[in-house]
């Protein structure tokens, strides 16, 4: 990875830090603003990361995020609920397609997957029922979620920052769930958003560092960047 890549991502790690920083200040002018930038520099850093298909995926997954962002802040944090679940699925659906491209010739299922399967079955036996009119599209945005989490999982050898920011994505997008239809929580939003963020720069991470890699430990990838 060439100096430009890490000076773009600590960029958005600024920003996102700077955005955590001002929480307590909300709302304030232009915040729905800042919030979505790291997500757009991400989507930059993964379409050059993987030149082809599975780039042009993982850029489409991160301008989900972003969308999401700015609905959530928009909106402030409910008003436009439905369509920052409707991005933040676009955001899901994009990266497990990337993520099986990226995975091809990978084993179908790590262990490693087993607390996330547990905790997503746990969230949503706990979340749907309260869920109301919004219980199909939450439960069709939560199994999404979960594959999105069990593909990423694939992509290392040994658990790394794919596999960790992948958990803390379900965290964090459960704990919106949980605050939302059971029951708010104290220091919900800076602690979804620290969540949310943490979860987003580790997969972006471990995306640079796979591109990155070795031609041994990247043949899987290296095919998908062809792909397409």
């Amino acid at each position: 990875m060439t100096s430009h890549p890490y000076r773009l991502y600590a960029l958005a790690i600024a920003l996102g830090l700077l955005y955590l920083l001002l929480l307590p200040l909300k709302p304030y002018p232009l915040g729905w603003l800042l919030k979505p930038l790291p997500m757009l520099i991400f989507a930059v850093l993964a379409w050059r990361a993987f030149p082809g298909a599975a780039g042009r995926w993982l850029a489409l997954g991160y301008l989900g995020a972003a969308a999401g962002d700015f609905f959530l802040d928009f909106g402030e944090r409910d008003g436009l609920f439905l369509q920052a679940l409707l991005a933040f699925l676009l955001n899901q659906l994009a990266f497990s397609v990337a993520f099986v491209l990226l995975g091809r010739g990978r084993p179908l299922w790590r262990w490693r997957g087993l607390p996330v399967l547990l905790y997503a079955l746990a969230m949503a036996a706990w979340m749907l029922p309260a869920a109301g009119a919004l219980q199909v599209p939450v439960a069709i945005y939560l199994g999404c979620l979960l594959a999105m989490a069990l593909l990423a999982g694939r992509l290392e050898p040994r658990p790394g920052p794919l596999w960790l920011g992948a958990m803390l994505f379900v965290v964090a997008d459960s704990l919106i769930g949980l605050n939302k239809f059971v029951q708010p929580f104290p220091y919900a939003v800076e602690v979804i958003v620290s969540c949310y963020f943490s979860g987003q720069a580790l997969i972006a991470w471990g995306l640079l560092r796979a591109s990155a890699a070795s031609p041994a430990t990247t043949a899987p990838a290296a095919a998908a960047r062809t792909a397409g």
